[in-house]
């Protein structure tokens, strides 16, 4: 249930940023931007966020494991500490998968409103 709240803040975090910046990206592609390099740039702006996020979610992560194993060896438990690179490799994969799903999304609507907008003038 964390994991799906998650997912739909992060999903809503990018919409919503996208619409705000609307006529931004409306006034690009008014002075000449194509529409391959308008999805470059998003996909780069994808990436950005991706990598901004893991940066400080694998520090944080980390850092609590390492919490959590000397948590464990203080009461008693002798264990070896073995970094999750599986659950961090995974944690990964769907972190960028998740912000490239809401990307295409709010790209969709917006180039979808644009068409409905455009037929409205004329």
């Amino acid at each position: 249930m964390i994991g799906l709240t998650a997912i739909a803040n992060v999903f809503n975090t990018i919409s919503t940023n996208i619409n705000l910046r609307r006529r931004e990206l409306s006034m690009l592609k008014s002075i000449g931007m194509g529409d391959k390099s308008f999805r470059k740039m998003m996909n780069f702006e994808a990436v950005f966020y991706s990598i901004k996020s893991l940066f400080y979610s694998i520090i944080f992560s980390i850092i609590v494991s390492i919490l959590i194993y000397r948590g464990l060896v203080f009461s008693g438990l002798e264990i070896d500490y073995i970094l999750p690179y599986k659950s961090l490799i995974i944690g990964i994969l769907f972190v960028f998968i998740i912000i490239f799903l809401s990307m295409k999304y709010s790209i969709k609507k917006i180039e979808s409103e644009n068409i409905v907008d455009n037929l409205k003038l004329i």
